[in-house]
């Protein structure tokens, strides 16, 4: 098997909820070395939760976990440990501030090995 060593390969998620801004992120990730990507669609459980039909509990809560967001986007990608501060810092200069509602989340993971990565 052509499996490689983990190399400080790190595995970086950003869920995305305004999407509007998807391009420019993807390009200035291109600006800073950042060439390959994958990208999702998803739904968070909150919005999932709100297309229920009324009940007695989703009608109460309702007003409280819809967001003018249909969808997010999900971004994956395999980064060296190295690049994860400038990844960090694309997002926040092109999405703002994570903690602001309704913006996004960030995270990364270590990996044990990469496979079909180049």
């Amino acid at each position: 098997m052509s499996e490689k060593k983990n190399d400080n390969k790190i595995l970086v998620i950003m869920i995305l909820n305004k999407t509007e801004l998807l391009d420019e992120l993807l390009l200035e990730f291109t600006n800073v070395g950042i060439d390959s990507a994958t990208v999702l669609n998803s739904v968070g459980m909150a919005q999932q939760l709100s297309s229920l039909e009324d009940t007695r509990i989703i009608s109460t809560i309702r007003p409280f976990i819809t967001s003018d967001h249909s969808e997010n986007k999900m971004i994956f990608t395999i980064v060296d440990e190295s690049q994860v501060e400038t990844i960090r810092k694309v997002v926040n200069d092109v999405i703002g501030d994570l903690s602001n509602p309704d913006t996004g989340v960030l995270f990364a993971l270590p990996t044990l090995f990469t496979e079909g990565f180049h």
